[in-house]
């Protein structure tokens, strides 16, 4: 979800009236886009056009990018919208990390190697879990305020971090010896956010 920043304050000024007369809810959006993943992880599995992959991928980033601009233009924001949304981020982000992986091996399989395997792909997906949930936890435990929990900022924020796992596939794709940088680099900066936090969160 794009969050209340200065980059979603000028997409909701520009497109305020579509967003605000949207036919769709904002948690049906959110649902529409675990879907798109799903079917996205769906044709992955069973080697369909790549081309569609990446575009229910991109489909599925970009409803979730949107649902919250739609909550707020047509009065929507509830908890429970901001607890699908952010089971909807994780959910999102595993099943396009299990393409990753299988695009990876489909890779080695024909010649190609990328010396990435799973465990790397289970920590980057631990850490884009962790860093979240620190910020959740935070607030639970009532360590930090609501206010200063959801502006709790890392090196590397979600908005980033899928556009690089996008890149990341488009690399496999067109320059594969570039993706083992590509994976490093989220790995790295994912894990760094999530230890930032933590020491935010305790100082």
């Amino acid at each position: 979800m794009i969050k209340h920043s200065g980059k979603s304050s000028i997409i909701e000024k520009h497109f305020y009236p579509f967003f605000k007369f949207c036919p769709f809810s904002a948690n049906t959006i959110t649902i529409f886009s675990i879907l798109s993943a799903f079917l996205a992880y769906l044709f992955a599995i069973n080697d369909y056009y790549i081309y569609s992959i990446l575009g229910l991928i991109f489909l599925a980033f970009l409803l979730d990018a949107v649902d919250g601009i739609v909550a707020r233009a047509k009065d929507q924001v509830s908890k429970n919208g901001a607890f699908l949304d952010g089971i909807a981020d994780r959910v999102v982000e595993f099943f396009v990390l299990l393409i990753l992986l299988k695009w990876i091996a489909l890779k080695e399989i024909t010649g190609y190697l990328i010396p990435i395997d799973i465990q790397i792909i289970s920590i980057l997906f631990f850490g884009t879990c962790m860093a979240s949930f620190v910020k959740a936890y935070a607030e639970h435990r009532q360590v930090l305020s609501h206010e200063k929990a959801v502006n709790l900022k890392g090196v590397l924020e979600r908005a980033e971090r899928v556009g690089l796992i996008f890149i990341a596939l488009l690399s496999i794709l067109l320059a594969p010896t570039y993706t083992i940088y590509i994976i490093f680099l989220i790995f790295i900066l994912t894990i760094i956010t999530f230890l930032q936090r933590i020491y935010y969160v305790l100082s």
